[in-house]
């Protein structure tokens, strides 16, 4: 079984809330601008930029890069989103 690999405890400068990662099978792959297969996803993190209210869903790579975010108005928001674009089931750590 592969081991789970914690991302630090700040991504682009936001705190870590919570994490779920995927390190032998994508959680989905992101295409390019052209539609086509770009870049596995292994790993969501849910982070907050100090003094902000808004949640950040961020989307990873295996070493924890950050390849997209999102911002919502509530930590549940941004769970449900990193849910709905997964083709399999998340288990959410906390940091």
């Amino acid at each position: 079984m592969p081991t789970l690999k914690p991302p630090p405890d700040q991504l682009d400068g936001a705190g870590v809330l919570l994490w779920a990662y995927s390190p032998d099978q994508p959680f989905f792959i992101m295409n390019d601008s052209h539609g086509a297969p770009h870049q596995a996803i292994h790993g969501f993190v849910v982070c907050r930029y100090e003094a902000e209210n808004i949640f950040y869903r961020f989307s990873c790579d295996l070493g924890w890069n950050v390849v997209n975010d999102m911002d919502y108005a509530s930590l549940e928001e941004a769970v449900n989103s990193a849910h709905g674009l997964s083709g399999q089931a998340l288990t959410w750590y906390q940091k």
